[in-house]
């Protein structure tokens, strides 16, 4: 059973760890006074702003200062730095065995933090937050429509909710149909290299959500055909697209489109699509619960996370 954590209140600690790479000084700086401006107290893991080449410090300090904040009484929920590179190197040392002592946290990140964020959900059943970091969105120009819906995810058990994209940005549907699952996924590149292990939740029956950045669109269809050769695309019950942003090219007559890697990838199967979704590696997005239960509707478009 997935379990959700308990919901952050103004006056709670956030405790800031960077899993992957370092985070500029400056936004970091500017997160974090954004995060004290709302009411909280912040404690921050010693490798936020410097590390090794493309790496917040060595594994072992990465883990450490993981395994320690999520297992301090005192830190109510975390927010990573940024994404970056560096989780694939430490899932398989986390100690998992400690962290099922203890009730889950209120944990968020988006990017490379996915592979964390799938891990945690499969090991422990922990469903955590697909949502803004601390330098990569908060310390900069941080949307009022992924502030409103970051605070209004982990402040609260807001189900049964819709998930309304931006006025300007309606969803858009590549199949018909309902369905419903468990919430599964983030970005593209970090789930596939997680099929056929243990640290990625099952995918029967669930509704499988994507988006990614600078991947080449090569690149992009070899993710399709590895998640194609797992079997991902006969297991899941619905799939919601996000943004693929910088992997396509501007002009459609140069190269494949997401619709034409929906075409070759899913044109065969009976479970609904929506794209145009607004979640991924861009200023308006969802802070989604990944491993909460989530229906999809097609006529007319419609997201609704339902709960537990």
């Amino acid at each position: 059973m997935f379990r959700l954590p308990r919901p952050l209140k103004v006056g709670d600690t956030i405790g800031i760890i960077a899993p992957a790479s370092a985070a500029k000084r400056d936004s970091l700086q500017k997160g974090i006074q954004y995060l004290k401006s709302q009411g909280f107290k912040v404690k921050t893991a010693i490798n936020l702003s410097r590390g090794k080449f493309y790496l917040a410090g060595s594994d072992e300090s990465r883990i450490e200062s993981l395994e320690a904040f999520f297992l301090d009484p005192a830190i109510d929920g975390i927010i990573c730095a940024r994404g970056g590179y560096g989780v694939m190197r430490i899932i398989d040392k986390i100690g998992y065995d400690k962290l099922a002592e203890i009730p889950p946290k209120v944990f968020v990140g988006y990017s490379d933090i996915t592979a964390l964020q799938m891990a945690l959900l499969s090991k422990l059943g922990w469903i955590t937050y697909s949502g803004p970091m601390v330098a990569s969105d908060m310390g900069k120009e941080f949307d009022p429509f992924s502030e409103n819906w970051l605070w209004r995810m982990v402040m609260a058990h807001p189900y049964p909710i819709e998930l309304k994209n931006p006025p300007d940005r309606p969803l858009t549907v590549f199949r018909e149909g309902i369905a419903e699952g468990k919430l599964i996924g983030g970005c593209f590149s970090l789930i596939t290299p997680l099929l056929g292990t243990s640290y990625l939740p099952l995918l029967k029956d669930a509704i499988l959500v994507i988006e990614d950045i600078d991947e080449k669109t090569y690149h992009l269809d070899k993710l399709f055909q590895i998640a194609r050769l797992h079997g991902v695309f006969d297991q899941i019950a619905g799939l919601i697209v996000g943004d693929f942003v910088d992997c396509l090219p501007k002009n459609p007559a140069k190269c494949f489109t997401v619709e034409d890697f929906l075409r070759d990838f899913v044109g065969q199967y009976k479970f609904p699509v929506i794209t145009n979704f607004a979640y991924g590696h861009i200023k308006r997005r969802f802070t989604l619960p990944l491993g909460i239960r989530v229906k999809i509707e097609t006529n007319p478009a419609k997201v609704t996370l339902l709960g537990n």
